[in-house]
């Protein structure tokens, strides 16, 4: 983590006139904002941002697995309503689309190709089968981030291209539709990312997992209220465990003396609606995801957690849990937000 997270952390607070001192590679300090939002401020005009347009992602002689744009958005002193994502994966030359399921995000990156580049993740979902969908996600608390010029990048984890016998990746789309009038109260002032995208293995006692997903010491600031948002999938099956994809497990984040728990568990896959009919074993339950559906962000309110505290560790967990060491190797993809209000 250490230099990425803290060039992402001073690029957003500077964008809203608030100062910033780092100290320890896995401590996140910054002194208490004197002003959160812009001064003088006026309501933007409701207006629909062009992210992606049928943007081809493949691999192949050229590897378009992941695909990065530069974006203008409306400068911090407009304020809006509402920002909504809409998002749509399509079939290339019709019916040419991948056969299998894929791991998928959207999000925003910082210093780009150099050493300290980080991705900030936004969005996630997972491909259908061998046919299109569309889905829509609030952004509006992710306003801070999305701010004046920045670099935004779509990843699908497709194996496929151009003349493969198994399709030949996807078509993406995604527009961002940014609705005029006066921001919602109250309002989020800044996103601080505490665990930016990341993979770790679980279920491996000599390899822990506070040294994979290594909690982070943050100096707070002033604030009306603080929702931690979190996305988890499990991955990996071929095993006699079926973990990490097919095995629900509860996990857990601690914010300074809070424990908060959630078992990542999606029971409702026979319910996804794609735009044809998917093959596959689509229908099973799987730890978090469906095939061709958006994964829903888990969103706590940490507030009573910090309140009166100057600083506070957040710290992840998963119930106790050993692989038996045959087939896959199970393993989660995280990531973390504090969306300060």
């Amino acid at each position: 983590m250490g230099k990425g997270v803290n060039c992402l952390i001073s690029l957003i607070l500077m964008l809203f006139g608030i100062p910033l001192a780092m100290a320890g590679s896995y401590t996140i300090e910054h002194a208490i904002p004197s002003a959160s939002v812009p001064l003088k401020r006026t309501q933007g005009t409701t207006q629909k941002i062009n992210v992606f347009n049928s943007e081809w992602i493949y691999f192949g002689e050229e590897n378009r697995r992941v695909v990065d744009v530069n974006v203008n958005f409306p400068e911090g002193h407009e304020t809006f309503s509402k920002i909504l994502g809409s998002f749509s994966l399509k079939c290339p030359k019709e019916t040419r689309c991948d056969h299998w399921d894929r791991y998928g995000n959207f999000g925003l990156v910082l210093n780009k190709g150099e050493e300290n580049e980080t991705f900030i993740e936004l969005d996630r979902f997972i491909t259908p089968y061998r046919v299109g969908v569309s889905w829509e996600a609030d952004l509006t608390a992710l306003r801070p981030l999305l701010t004046g010029q920045q670099t935004m990048r779509v990843f699908i984890d497709t194996w496929v291209g151009e003349g493969h016998n198994q399709g030949e990746g996807w078509l993406f789309n995604a527009t961002m539709l940014f609705k005029g009038g006066q921001p919602p109260q109250p309002e989020a002032k800044a996103v601080i990312p505490i665990w930016p995208h990341l993979s770790w293995k679980s279920g491996q006692p000599d390899l822990p997992v506070e040294q994979q997903v290594p909690p982070v010491n943050l100096k707070l600031p002033q604030a009306e209220k603080f929702i931690f948002r979190s996305f988890i999938t499990g991955h990996g099956w071929n095993n006699r465990q079926n973990c990490a994809e097919f095995c629900s497990k509860t996990h857990f984040y601690t914010v300074a003396d809070q424990e908060f728990s959630r078992e990542i568990w999606r029971t409702n896959c026979w319910q996804t609606q794609t735009d044809g009919d998917q093959r596959g074993t689509w229908q099973y339950s799987r730890a978090g995801w469906c095939p061709g559906a958006q994964v829903f962000p888990w969103d706590m309110d940490v507030t009573q957690a910090l309140e009166g505290r100057e600083r506070a560790i957040f710290s992840y967990r998963l119930e106790d849990f050993e692989w038996l060491k045959d087939g896959d190797v199970p393993f989660y993809y995280l990531s973390g937000l504090l969306i300060v209000y």
